[in-house]
């Protein structure tokens, strides 16, 4: 016994299409009579074999199932050859026949998807083959408002009521092209999901009522994503393709742990079953081509040994949906079930450093490579103006830091700004400067470390954490 039995009435004859397309994409094996034909005793009989050959027996309940005489006889017969039997509910009331036995609500009928209670109850009961449904997962290099996709994903800060990069790049085209902006201001904790107008890429664009990125955290990141799929899963059920930005760099989290939070959120909804039926492609954005290059490096590191993903080439990952409800509890899946909320306690080292896209390369590579190797988490603010709501969360991660890092290279106010906040608090402190490239300010006490190459910063850093720990 290897297969599902669906048993319903020809009037619900797409749904019933629908349902088996669901199941198929699961990984499990599906039969159901399509035959528009008059009853024959052969027909009647190939019905018979598949009932007492199936594994699992799923009725579609609706009012004109309850009618069909042939309906009533694929139940009799399920239970009298004691297969186990799956309601599931399309339309009208549950029925009192099988009042014991706990039914599946899809009355949304094309648009509802099974929950993960329901398939996992399948799955103990039917085996699955192969790696069914699959969503294609991959960092790209572009512009979030040009790629084109079914959906764009957008952070809107409810909290002050402000856009701030491509979301306030995308409600000005939308305002532009008649959209009003109360339908691009969602409130904290909700979401809001218009026409794009041509103005986008994306055909759709999900605005999400969210605080600022620095006040979310890792924990936020995470239920982001997750809320994303639930909001599309309601209102766009037939969405193939959804892109969002990365979330993390440069906003005072470990890039690479705000990443890894960020693909968990997606896990997250996975598992509670609010994957969209159609979705079938993930893109995550970076408009800066170095550091999308880092952290498709990141990707790789984080999604090898686990199990559901399929490398196929840099940056894009096949995952298969069946594997990713079937936690294991090996190194490489509870790295990504610890990303968020366990994120928050992690010690971590804040670096300061201008905004300069010349001295990425020495951040991703040399000050943070050293930082990770040492079991620490590397967090960084990249916003040129420190505003008071940033400034506060700025100070709060000083606060806690185990270790400040400043490269002064080309240093402005702002770096020197939060450099004194942090001697004043008395965070242990490590100056980084490139050679040649001495700093504004004579500092004696510390001298900084000069660097010339990207190993050297690697070197030296690694050598005085090292130091500081001792």
């Amino acid at each position: 016994m290897s297969h599902i039995f669906i048993s319903y009435s020809k009037q619900n004859l797409a749904f019933a299409r629908y349902l088996r397309a669901l199941l198929e994409g699961e990984g499990f094996a599906v039969w159901m009579d399509e035959t528009q034909l008059p009853p024959s005793a052969r027909w009647w009989k190939s019905i018979e074999q598949n009932i007492e050959s199936c594994a699992a027996f799923v009725v579609v309940m609706s009012p004109n199932a309850y009618e069909s005489d042939w309906v009533e006889r694929e139940i009799l017969l399920a239970e009298g050859r004691k297969r186990p039997i799956f309601p599931v509910l399309l339309a009208g009331e549950a029925w009192s026949r099988l009042a014991n036995i706990q039914y599946e609500d899809m009355r949304g009928g094309l648009r509802a998807a099974p929950s993960a209670h329901f398939l996992n109850a399948l799955g103990s009961r039917v085996p699955r083959s192969g790696r069914g449904r699959v969503l294609d997962f991959a960092v790209v290099n572009g512009d979030l408002l040009d790629i084109e996709a079914d959906v764009v994903a957008l952070r809107y800060n409810a909290v002050h009521q402000a856009y701030s990069g491509p979301a306030r790049v995308a409600a000005e085209r939308l305002i532009k092209a008649s959209v009003p902006p109360p339908q691009l201001m969602p409130p904290l904790g909700e979401h809001r999901l218009v026409p794009a107008q041509g103005v986008i890429g994306a055909r759709q664009a999900l605005f999400v009522g969210l605080p600022r990125l620095i006040q979310m955290g890792y924990t936020g990141i995470r239920e982001y994503s997750t809320r994303v799929l639930a909001a599309l899963e309601r209102d766009a059920p037939d969405a193939q393709h959804l892109i969002m930005n990365l979330n993390g760099p440069g906003a005072g989290l470990d890039e690479i742990e705000a990443l890894t939070a960020q693909f968990g959120g997606y896990v997250d909804a996975i598992r509670a079953g609010h994957l969209p039926h159609a979705l079938n492609r993930i893109t995550l954005v970076e408009r800066n081509t170095d550091r999308a290059l880092h952290m498709r490096e990141a990707l790789q590191s984080q999604l090898s040994g686990v199990d559901y993903a399929e490398r196929l080439e840099d940056g894009l990952y096949r995952l298969s949906v069946v594997q990713m409800r079937q936690y294991r509890q090996n190194a490489a899946e509870t790295r990504i079930e610890a990303a968020g909320a366990q994120s928050e306690t992690k010690p971590f080292v804040y670096v300061i450093m201008p905004a300069d896209e010349s001295l990425d390369d020495f951040y991703h590579y040399g000050i943070q490579g050293a930082v990770h190797a040492r079991g620490l988490l590397c967090v960084r603010v990249d916003d040129n103006i420190l505003l008071e709501e940033v400034l506060e969360q700025v100070k709060k991660r000083i606060d806690s830091a185990s270790v400040v890092v400043a490269d002064l290279t080309h240093a402005d106010p702002r770096v020197y700004l939060q450099l004194g906040y942090a001697w004043g608090k008395g965070r242990p402190t490590i100056l980084l400067a490139q050679a040649g490239a001495p700093p504004a300010l004579e500092l004696s006490k510390p001298a900084p470390i000069l660097y010339k190459k990207i190993k050297d910063v690697e070197t030296a850093l690694a050598q005085a954490l090292d130091a500081l720990k001792a």
